[in-house]
């Protein structure tokens, strides 16, 4: 009778550990689960934050613009960005620009370094089909082309060499690593507001051999515009072209981001009337880049005078 009473006694407790271990192993598998899947908006929402980590990034850009009498303008380039200062922004990379200015169409092509205030571009090609143009420009290209120039306000053609610098700052996500406790959580609060950005579609997909989100957004113009003014304050090199009266051009806003790291893989935009629309892929995150002013550069007037 012992004996028979001890083994109900054995089997009523294994099974009680069984249970217990059962479902302990359920909560196991289930909280793994949620980790290996969150959600979409989850993934967002930490993505603002981890965006606010980031030191440098390289940035591969490419806009298609459309102006007021039907001519298309295209611009690319590759930017390795170091913005581990709030004072000043260190950048290095190409760019390549067709551009079309009243009738004259140009190609200009080179490399850029920017370091702070001081910006240097070495052009690799300098040229117009336009047939009134050709060998006004040739003649230019041959004594611009492979030097180190530095670029400085009033020369003839230094638009070009900051236009790619300031698409790649007034557009994107600037990251703000130096950002201070206070001014961090001042952003966030702003960027995780649930009006900011309303997630009109997502989806999980595979990009560049990574899990990601995709969304499709739309965003709170006036809250946009309180984000820009705030990045402006804490960031003197970004430049937000936003007054209290522009409206964005923006029409199909799509974003990519890497589930496993929460940052950004690429934006992808379409404007409405003449903006035109864009590509920008990020890639390289934190990573390390000396970025030094050439040893040997001119300024553009003793070339071309």
């Amino acid at each position: 009778m012992v004996s028979k009473g001890n083994k109900k006694g054995i089997d009523k407790k294994t099974k009680w550990i069984i249970g217990v271990i059962a479902g302990l192993l359920a909560i196991i598998v289930g909280v793994i689960i949620v980790l290996m899947n969150p959600s979409a908006d989850t993934i967002f929402r930490a993505m603002n934050e981890e965006m606010l980590k980031v030191k440098s990034v390289t940035i591969d850009q490419q806009f298609t613009m459309n102006d007021a009498d039907g001519q298309t303008s295209s611009i690319k380039s590759t930017l390795f960005m170091d913005m581990n200062s709030s004072k000043v922004l260190n950048a290095t990379g190409n760019f390549d620009m067709s551009l079309v200015s009243g009738a004259t169409p140009m190609t200009i092509t080179g490399d850029l370094i920017k370091i702070g205030d001081s910006s240097y571009i070495k052009y690799s090609e300098f040229s117009s089909t336009g047939s009134s143009d050709a060998a006004s420009f040739s003649a230019m290209e041959s004594k611009l082309k492979n030097n180190w120039i530095k670029v400085r306000d009033g020369d003839n053609f230094a638009s070009f060499a900051s236009m790619p610098i300031e698409i790649a700052t007034g557009v994107w996500p600037t990251p703000f690593a130096n950002l201070d406790s206070t001014q961090r959580k001042d952003m966030l609060t702003i960027l995780q507001d649930k009006r900011m950005y309303t997630i009109n579609e997502s989806s999980r997909v595979d990009v560049a051999g990574v899990s990601a989100y995709r969304y499709s957004l739309s965003f709170n113009e006036e809250l946009y515009k309180k984000a820009a003014k705030a990045i402006a304050g804490y960031v003197s090199y970004f430049k937000s072209s936003d007054s209290e009266s522009s409206e964005s051009n923006i029409k199909n806003l799509t974003v990519w981001v890497n589930i496993a790291t929460k940052q950004i893989i690429k934006i992808e935009f379409d404007g409405s009337g003449t903006t035109g629309s864009g590509t920008i892929t990020f890639s390289g995150y934190n990573q390390t880049k000396t970025i030094e002013k050439p040893s040997d550069y001119s300024i553009e007037s003793e070339l071309i005078n």
